[in-house]
Protein backbone atom coordinates (compact mmCIF):
# COMPACT_ATOMS: atom_id res chain seq x y z
CA UNK A 1 0.00 0.00 0.00
CA UNK A 2 1.21 3.42 -0.67
CA UNK A 3 0.29 5.69 2.27
CA UNK A 4 -0.07 9.25 2.22
CA UNK A 5 -0.95 11.58 5.14
CA UNK A 6 -2.56 14.78 4.59
CA UNK A 7 -3.00 17.71 6.15
CA UNK A 8 -2.86 20.78 3.92
CA UNK A 9 -5.46 22.07 1.63
CA UNK A 10 -3.10 21.70 -1.38
CA UNK A 11 -2.09 17.99 -0.26
CA UNK A 12 -6.29 17.69 0.17
CA UNK A 13 -6.72 19.15 -3.27
CA UNK A 14 -4.37 15.93 -5.13
CA UNK A 15 -5.61 13.61 -3.00
CA UNK A 16 -9.38 14.30 -4.05
CA UNK A 17 -8.06 14.45 -7.90
CA UNK A 18 -6.24 11.49 -7.88
CA UNK A 19 -9.27 9.48 -5.73
CA UNK A 20 -11.54 10.70 -8.59
CA UNK A 21 -10.56 8.59 -11.39
CA UNK A 22 -11.18 5.62 -9.49
CA UNK A 23 -14.54 3.34 -10.43
CA UNK A 24 -14.45 2.66 -6.45
CA UNK A 25 -13.09 4.12 -3.49
CA UNK A 26 -13.20 2.90 -0.16
CA UNK A 27 -13.88 5.11 2.82
CA UNK A 28 -14.18 5.12 6.48
CA UNK A 29 -13.82 7.71 9.26
CA UNK A 30 -12.63 8.19 12.76
CA UNK A 31 -14.04 9.73 15.47
CA UNK A 32 -13.29 10.61 19.12
CA UNK A 33 -17.19 9.75 20.35
CA UNK A 34 -15.74 7.47 23.88
CA UNK A 35 -13.41 10.50 24.49
CA UNK A 36 -15.47 14.37 23.81
CA UNK A 37 -19.21 15.15 24.51
CA UNK A 38 -19.76 15.89 21.13
CA UNK A 39 -17.61 13.52 18.74
CA UNK A 40 -16.28 14.61 15.59
CA UNK A 41 -14.42 13.58 12.63
CA UNK A 42 -11.04 13.90 13.56
CA UNK A 43 -9.48 11.08 10.66
CA UNK A 44 -10.88 10.24 7.17
CA UNK A 45 -9.08 7.53 5.43
CA UNK A 46 -9.70 6.54 1.68
CA UNK A 47 -8.55 4.07 -0.50
CA UNK A 48 -8.34 3.48 -4.61
CA UNK A 49 -6.17 1.33 -6.72
CA UNK A 50 -3.37 3.01 -8.88
CA UNK A 51 -2.08 0.53 -11.02
CA UNK A 52 -0.96 -2.86 -9.50
CA UNK A 53 -0.94 -0.42 -5.99
CA UNK A 54 -3.81 0.14 -3.69
CA UNK A 55 -3.28 3.97 -2.66
CA UNK A 56 -4.37 4.94 0.82
CA UNK A 57 -5.02 8.62 1.95
CA UNK A 58 -4.95 9.39 5.68
CA UNK A 59 -6.82 12.86 6.06
CA UNK A 60 -6.24 14.64 9.01
CA UNK A 61 -9.55 16.51 9.66
CA UNK A 62 -8.35 18.65 12.30
CA UNK A 63 -5.86 20.27 10.37
CA UNK A 64 -7.75 20.32 6.58
CA UNK A 65 -11.38 20.45 6.65
CA UNK A 66 -12.83 17.64 4.19
CA UNK A 67 -16.00 19.84 2.38
CA UNK A 68 -13.67 20.10 -0.71
CA UNK A 69 -14.58 16.30 -0.82
CA UNK A 70 -18.21 17.08 -1.30
CA UNK A 71 -17.87 15.57 -5.16
CA UNK A 72 -15.85 13.32 -4.52
CA UNK A 73 -18.12 11.59 -1.70
CA UNK A 74 -21.45 12.64 -3.66
CA UNK A 75 -23.51 11.55 -6.03
CA UNK A 76 -20.85 12.53 -8.64
CA UNK A 77 -17.82 10.49 -7.39
CA UNK A 78 -17.21 7.19 -7.53
CA UNK A 79 -19.24 4.47 -6.08
CA UNK A 80 -17.78 4.38 -2.42
CA UNK A 81 -17.45 1.48 -0.14
CA UNK A 82 -18.02 1.12 4.00
CA UNK A 83 -18.16 -1.11 6.54
CA UNK A 84 -21.11 -0.18 8.93
CA UNK A 85 -21.55 2.96 7.05
CA UNK A 86 -24.48 4.63 9.46
CA UNK A 87 -21.76 6.29 12.00
CA UNK A 88 -19.12 7.40 9.27
CA UNK A 89 -21.99 8.45 7.14
CA UNK A 90 -23.78 11.08 10.09
CA UNK A 91 -19.87 12.39 10.50
CA UNK A 92 -19.28 12.91 7.09
CA UNK A 93 -22.98 14.96 6.59
CA UNK A 94 -22.20 17.16 9.86
CA UNK A 95 -18.73 17.89 8.23
CA UNK A 96 -19.97 19.08 4.80
CA UNK A 97 -19.52 16.19 2.44
CA UNK A 98 -22.22 13.78 2.80
CA UNK A 99 -22.04 10.43 1.17
CA UNK A 100 -23.78 9.11 -1.44
CA UNK A 101 -23.68 6.07 -3.89
CA UNK A 102 -22.23 3.76 -1.31
CA UNK A 103 -22.11 0.15 -0.95
CA UNK A 104 -21.65 -1.07 2.79
CA UNK A 105 -19.82 -5.06 3.12
CA UNK A 106 -21.35 -5.09 6.57
CA UNK A 107 -24.81 -5.47 4.84
CA UNK A 108 -23.74 -7.52 2.73
CA UNK A 109 -22.52 -10.19 4.92
CA UNK A 110 -25.66 -9.96 6.68
CA UNK A 111 -27.42 -10.59 4.10
CA UNK A 112 -25.12 -13.40 2.68
CA UNK A 113 -25.68 -15.13 6.47
CA UNK A 114 -22.59 -14.71 7.75
CA UNK A 115 -22.88 -15.13 11.79
CA UNK A 116 -19.97 -12.54 12.38
CA UNK A 117 -19.82 -9.41 10.27
CA UNK A 118 -17.35 -7.10 11.82
CA UNK A 119 -14.55 -5.83 9.92
CA UNK A 120 -11.41 -7.40 11.22
CA UNK A 121 -13.79 -11.47 11.77
CA UNK A 122 -14.60 -11.01 7.25
CA UNK A 123 -11.03 -9.96 6.28
CA UNK A 124 -9.29 -13.16 8.65
CA UNK A 125 -12.38 -15.46 7.47
CA UNK A 126 -12.28 -14.43 3.76
CA UNK A 127 -9.43 -12.64 2.85
CA UNK A 128 -6.89 -14.28 5.10
CA UNK A 129 -6.20 -10.79 6.14
CA UNK A 130 -5.58 -9.73 10.16
CA UNK A 131 -6.09 -6.42 10.96
CA UNK A 132 -5.30 -5.37 14.43
CA UNK A 133 -8.38 -4.00 16.77
CA UNK A 134 -6.37 -2.59 19.47
CA UNK A 135 -6.75 0.78 18.33
CA UNK A 136 -10.66 1.11 18.23
CA UNK A 137 -11.27 3.00 21.44
CA UNK A 138 -8.32 5.22 20.68
CA UNK A 139 -8.64 9.04 20.70
CA UNK A 140 -8.14 10.15 17.75
CA UNK A 141 -8.21 13.64 18.17
CA UNK A 142 -4.83 13.22 19.63
CA UNK A 143 -1.86 14.53 17.73
CA UNK A 144 0.62 13.25 16.16
CA UNK A 145 -0.73 10.41 14.10
CA UNK A 146 2.28 8.54 14.99
CA UNK A 147 3.76 5.34 12.43
CA UNK A 148 1.65 2.71 14.03
CA UNK A 149 -1.31 4.67 14.49
CA UNK A 150 -1.32 5.61 9.85
CA UNK A 151 -0.67 1.61 8.91
CA UNK A 152 -3.65 0.76 11.32
CA UNK A 153 -6.08 3.51 9.36
CA UNK A 154 -4.69 2.41 6.44
CA UNK A 155 -5.63 -1.05 7.64
CA UNK A 156 -8.99 -0.33 7.62
CA UNK A 157 -9.54 0.83 4.35
CA UNK A 158 -6.94 -1.02 2.43
CA UNK A 159 -8.69 -4.27 1.88
CA UNK A 160 -12.18 -3.21 1.73
CA UNK A 161 -12.57 -3.09 -2.03
CA UNK A 162 -10.68 -6.62 -2.01
CA UNK A 163 -13.31 -7.76 0.19
CA UNK A 164 -16.30 -6.02 -1.73
CA UNK A 165 -15.51 -8.23 -4.47
CA UNK A 166 -15.27 -11.50 -2.61
CA UNK A 167 -19.03 -11.08 -1.27
CA UNK A 168 -20.34 -9.25 -4.20
CA UNK A 169 -19.19 -12.57 -6.06
CA UNK A 170 -20.89 -14.55 -3.38
CA UNK A 171 -24.18 -12.66 -3.69
CA UNK A 172 -23.80 -13.06 -7.75
CA UNK A 173 -24.34 -16.68 -7.13
CA UNK A 174 -27.20 -16.57 -5.46
CA UNK A 175 -28.43 -13.75 -7.39
CA UNK A 176 -29.20 -11.75 -4.60
CA UNK A 177 -27.10 -8.77 -5.34
CA UNK A 178 -30.26 -6.03 -6.36
CA UNK A 179 -31.51 -6.78 -2.91
CA UNK A 180 -28.38 -6.12 -1.22
CA UNK A 181 -28.37 -2.73 -3.30
CA UNK A 182 -31.59 -2.01 -2.23
CA UNK A 183 -30.55 -2.76 1.74
CA UNK A 184 -27.74 -0.56 1.49
CA UNK A 185 -29.49 2.21 0.18
CA UNK A 186 -32.28 2.25 2.53
CA UNK A 187 -29.54 2.17 5.42
CA UNK A 188 -27.48 4.96 4.20
CA UNK A 189 -31.14 7.09 3.58
CA UNK A 190 -32.46 6.16 7.16
CA UNK A 191 -28.31 7.44 8.37
CA UNK A 192 -29.61 10.66 9.09
CA UNK A 193 -32.57 10.06 10.54
CA UNK A 194 -33.57 11.11 14.34
CA UNK A 195 -32.79 8.00 16.76
CA UNK A 196 -35.94 5.71 17.30
CA UNK A 197 -36.00 6.19 20.74
CA UNK A 198 -36.47 9.94 21.33
CA UNK A 199 -37.01 9.67 24.66
CA UNK A 200 -35.28 12.20 27.13
CA UNK A 201 -31.85 11.16 28.67
CA UNK A 202 -33.25 10.15 32.07
CA UNK A 203 -35.98 8.35 30.54
CA UNK A 204 -33.63 5.30 29.07
CA UNK A 205 -32.12 4.61 31.78
CA UNK A 206 -32.43 0.42 33.07
CA UNK A 207 -35.02 0.53 35.94
CA UNK A 208 -36.74 4.11 35.70
CA UNK A 209 -39.59 2.12 35.76
CA UNK A 210 -39.79 0.92 39.17
CA UNK A 211 -39.08 4.75 40.61
CA UNK A 212 -41.81 6.51 41.75
CA UNK A 213 -42.52 10.08 40.78
CA UNK A 214 -40.21 11.49 42.54
CA UNK A 215 -37.41 9.33 42.35
CA UNK A 216 -38.02 10.29 38.17
CA UNK A 217 -37.72 13.46 39.14
CA UNK A 218 -34.78 13.16 40.48
CA UNK A 219 -33.52 11.00 37.91
CA UNK A 220 -34.31 13.61 35.65
CA UNK A 221 -32.45 16.51 37.63
CA UNK A 222 -29.13 14.58 37.92
CA UNK A 223 -29.47 13.35 34.51
CA UNK A 224 -29.60 17.43 33.40
CA UNK A 225 -26.78 18.15 35.82
CA UNK A 226 -24.67 15.40 34.34
CA UNK A 227 -24.92 16.57 30.76
CA UNK A 228 -24.20 20.30 31.96
CA UNK A 229 -20.94 18.49 33.47
CA UNK A 230 -20.06 16.57 30.83
CA UNK A 231 -20.39 19.43 28.31
CA UNK A 232 -18.26 21.84 30.71
CA UNK A 233 -15.33 19.42 30.55
CA UNK A 234 -15.76 17.97 27.07
CA UNK A 235 -16.27 14.00 28.00
CA UNK A 236 -18.74 11.99 27.39
CA UNK A 237 -21.42 11.39 30.08
CA UNK A 238 -20.84 8.29 31.54
CA UNK A 239 -17.20 9.06 32.07
CA UNK A 240 -18.67 11.69 34.62
CA UNK A 241 -20.84 9.42 36.35
CA UNK A 242 -22.60 6.33 35.42
CA UNK A 243 -26.25 5.68 35.01
CA UNK A 244 -26.35 3.18 37.65
CA UNK A 245 -25.16 5.69 39.99
CA UNK A 246 -27.49 7.98 38.90
CA UNK A 247 -30.23 5.54 39.51
CA UNK A 248 -29.18 4.86 43.19
CA UNK A 249 -29.00 8.66 43.98
CA UNK A 250 -32.44 8.89 42.53
CA UNK A 251 -33.72 5.78 44.87
CA UNK A 252 -31.61 6.93 48.13
CA UNK A 253 -32.24 10.72 47.69
CA UNK A 254 -29.17 11.89 49.96
CA UNK A 255 -28.95 15.38 51.81
CA UNK A 256 -26.05 15.78 52.69
CA UNK A 257 -22.65 14.97 51.57
CA UNK A 258 -22.38 12.07 53.97
CA UNK A 259 -25.16 10.66 52.47
CA UNK A 260 -24.04 11.09 48.83
CA UNK A 261 -20.36 9.18 50.05
CA UNK A 262 -22.48 6.25 50.84
CA UNK A 263 -23.50 5.87 47.08
CA UNK A 264 -21.14 4.14 45.20
CA UNK A 265 -19.22 6.19 42.31
CA UNK A 266 -20.95 9.24 43.43
CA UNK A 267 -17.58 11.25 45.16
CA UNK A 268 -14.58 9.98 43.07
CA UNK A 269 -13.18 10.87 39.92
CA UNK A 270 -15.60 13.45 38.10
CA UNK A 271 -18.55 12.65 39.81
CA UNK A 272 -16.38 13.83 43.11
CA UNK A 273 -15.87 17.38 41.49
CA UNK A 274 -19.67 17.99 41.16
CA UNK A 275 -20.35 16.75 44.43
CA UNK A 276 -22.39 20.51 45.31
CA UNK A 277 -24.06 19.85 41.95
CA UNK A 278 -25.38 16.36 42.64
CA UNK A 279 -27.49 17.71 46.23
CA UNK A 280 -28.69 20.47 44.04
CA UNK A 281 -30.04 18.48 41.62
CA UNK A 282 -31.36 15.68 44.11
CA UNK A 283 -33.11 18.73 45.93
CA UNK A 284 -34.51 19.93 43.09
CA UNK A 285 -36.12 16.59 41.84
CA UNK A 286 -37.64 16.18 45.12
CA UNK A 287 -39.51 19.86 44.93
CA UNK A 288 -40.88 19.00 41.80
CA UNK A 289 -42.22 15.85 43.28
CA UNK A 290 -42.77 14.14 40.23
CA UNK A 291 -41.64 14.89 36.41
CA UNK A 292 -43.33 17.22 33.86
CA UNK A 293 -47.00 16.19 33.06
CA UNK A 294 -45.93 15.70 29.02
CA UNK A 295 -43.29 13.06 30.37
CA UNK A 296 -45.47 11.56 32.50
CA UNK A 297 -47.19 9.59 29.70
CA UNK A 298 -44.32 7.59 28.88
CA UNK A 299 -44.66 5.75 32.16
CA UNK A 300 -48.20 5.38 31.53
CA UNK A 301 -49.44 1.84 32.14
CA UNK A 302 -50.38 0.48 28.93
CA UNK A 303 -53.62 -1.25 28.37
CA UNK A 304 -53.31 -3.90 25.88
CA UNK A 305 -56.33 -4.12 23.16
CA UNK A 306 -56.41 -7.67 23.26
CA UNK A 307 -58.40 -7.95 19.54
CA UNK A 308 -55.70 -5.69 17.83
CA UNK A 309 -52.51 -7.64 19.61
CA UNK A 310 -53.96 -10.86 18.69
CA UNK A 311 -54.19 -9.42 14.79
CA UNK A 312 -50.98 -8.25 14.75
CA UNK A 313 -49.33 -11.19 16.26
CA UNK A 314 -51.37 -13.75 13.68
CA UNK A 315 -50.22 -11.57 10.81
CA UNK A 316 -46.53 -11.33 12.45
CA UNK A 317 -46.57 -15.13 12.19
CA UNK A 318 -47.90 -15.20 9.09
CA UNK A 319 -45.46 -12.74 7.30
CA UNK A 320 -42.46 -14.73 9.22
CA UNK A 321 -43.66 -17.87 7.64
CA UNK A 322 -44.18 -17.00 4.20
CA UNK A 323 -40.45 -15.36 4.67
CA UNK A 324 -38.98 -18.47 6.23
CA UNK A 325 -40.43 -20.67 3.25
CA UNK A 326 -39.49 -18.11 0.94
CA UNK A 327 -36.08 -18.04 2.31
CA UNK A 328 -35.62 -21.69 2.25
CA UNK A 329 -36.78 -21.97 -1.61
CA UNK A 330 -34.35 -19.75 -2.67
CA UNK A 331 -31.80 -21.08 -0.76
CA UNK A 332 -31.00 -17.69 0.86
CA UNK A 333 -31.33 -15.69 4.36
CA UNK A 334 -34.61 -14.68 5.85
CA UNK A 335 -33.59 -11.42 5.37
CA UNK A 336 -32.86 -11.70 1.23
CA UNK A 337 -36.36 -12.31 0.92
CA UNK A 338 -37.63 -9.58 3.52
CA UNK A 339 -35.74 -7.39 6.05
CA UNK A 340 -37.15 -7.06 9.76
CA UNK A 341 -38.25 -3.12 8.99
CA UNK A 342 -39.75 -4.54 5.68
CA UNK A 343 -41.55 -7.39 7.63
CA UNK A 344 -42.80 -4.50 10.56
CA UNK A 345 -44.21 -2.28 7.27
CA UNK A 346 -45.81 -5.06 5.59
CA UNK A 347 -47.79 -6.36 8.58
CA UNK A 348 -48.73 -2.23 9.00
CA UNK A 349 -50.44 -2.97 5.34
CA UNK A 350 -51.76 -5.60 5.94
CA UNK A 351 -53.43 -4.92 9.00
CA UNK A 352 -54.85 -1.77 7.33
CA UNK A 353 -56.33 -3.53 4.71
CA UNK A 354 -57.51 -5.64 7.45
CA UNK A 355 -59.85 -2.86 8.66
CA UNK A 356 -60.47 -1.41 5.28
CA UNK A 357 -59.76 -3.55 2.37
CA UNK A 358 -59.10 -1.84 -1.06
CA UNK A 359 -56.77 -4.07 -3.02
CA UNK A 360 -55.32 -0.62 -4.94
CA UNK A 361 -54.53 1.11 -2.02
CA UNK A 362 -52.24 -2.19 -0.11
CA UNK A 363 -50.87 -2.50 -3.77
CA UNK A 364 -49.49 1.15 -3.22
CA UNK A 365 -49.03 0.58 0.18
CA UNK A 366 -46.70 -2.47 -0.70
CA UNK A 367 -45.05 -0.72 -3.12
CA UNK A 368 -44.11 2.43 -0.62
CA UNK A 369 -42.56 0.16 2.30
CA UNK A 370 -38.96 1.89 2.33
CA UNK A 371 -36.29 -0.04 1.43
CA UNK A 372 -38.13 -2.92 -0.33
CA UNK A 373 -36.57 -2.15 -3.58
CA UNK A 374 -37.83 -2.68 -7.01
CA UNK A 375 -36.67 -6.29 -7.38
CA UNK A 376 -38.13 -7.65 -4.38
CA UNK A 377 -41.06 -5.47 -5.69
CA UNK A 378 -41.10 -7.10 -8.96
CA UNK A 379 -40.45 -10.62 -7.31
CA UNK A 380 -42.86 -10.69 -4.59
CA UNK A 381 -45.88 -7.83 -5.34
CA UNK A 382 -48.00 -10.45 -5.92
CA UNK A 383 -47.35 -13.12 -3.23
CA UNK A 384 -47.42 -10.21 -0.97
CA UNK A 385 -51.20 -8.96 -1.82
CA UNK A 386 -51.97 -12.11 -1.68
CA UNK A 387 -50.96 -12.21 2.46
CA UNK A 388 -54.06 -10.18 2.62
CA UNK A 389 -56.97 -12.57 1.43
CA UNK A 390 -55.87 -15.44 3.35
CA UNK A 391 -56.93 -14.82 7.28
CA UNK A 392 -54.14 -15.85 9.21
CA UNK A 393 -54.57 -17.79 12.65
CA UNK A 394 -55.24 -16.41 15.80
CA UNK A 395 -54.26 -17.19 19.01
CA UNK A 396 -55.10 -14.19 21.72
Amino acid sequence: MDITLVESAGALEAIAARAARADRLAVDAEANGLHAFRPALCVLQLAWPEGATMAVAVIDTLAVPVTPLAPLLGEGGPVKVLHDLTFDARLLADAGAPLARARDTSVAARLLGFAATGLSALLASELGVAHAKDLQQHDWSRRPITPAQLAYLAGDVGHLLALDDHLDARGAALDIRAEIAAECAYKLSTALNPPRDGRPAYARIKGVGALDGTGRAVLRRLCEAREAAASAVDVPPFKVITNETLLELAVKRPRDRAGLAAVRGATVGLAGQRVEGWLRAVAAGIDDGDIPPADQAMFAPVIPDRVSFAKRRAREAQVSAWRKAEATRRGVDAQVVLPGHCATDLVDALIAHDDRPDADALQAAIAGIPGLGSSRIDRYSGALQALAAVAPERNA
